[in-house]
């Protein structure tokens, strides 16, 4: 049987095939190590980005409010602090706070247009009794 060296068949030790350059495992691997290195930046970002977001709605804040909270709920703020999320508790609450208020949008929209109701119905009724009370 003779030998062909194009043959992968029969290939001798140490022989690389001829379909598959030298060069093209170190650019898979190269290719994959840049993967790798691109979701380990993203990684790192999330918490950077979410501590920006954190920062700006903390800038506005112009009310201070004593709550108790919940054993549950207190772990949970603890925890957002000890994970380095948040500075200090404060900040936590007042995060999960702003939160909690816009995943309920459409509750305080139907409380407001009650409340604008309430108010009309004052107004026609301060009317109704005294017409100069306007």
């Amino acid at each position: 049987m003779s030998q062909n060296p194009q043959d992968p068949q029969q290939e001798g030790e140490g022989q690389v095939p001829a379909a598959v350059p030298p060069t093209a495992g170190r650019r898979v691997n190269d290719t994959v190590d840049d993967m790798a290195s691109s979701f380990r930046d993203f990684v790192n970002k999330v918490p950077e980005t979410i501590n920006k977001a954190v920062e700006r709605a903390l800038n506005v804040r112009d009310s201070t409010v004593l709550l108790r909270l919940s054993e549950p709920v207190s772990e949970s703020v603890d925890t957002l602090v000890t994970a380095g999320v948040f500075k200090n508790r404060a900040e936590a609450a007042a995060f999960l706070v702003e939160e909690g208020i816009k995943a309920q949008a459409p509750l305080f929209g139907r409380i407001q247009a009650k409340l604008e109701e309430i108010q009309r119905l004052r107004d026609e009724l301060r009317h109704s009794l005294s017409p100069d009370l306007q």
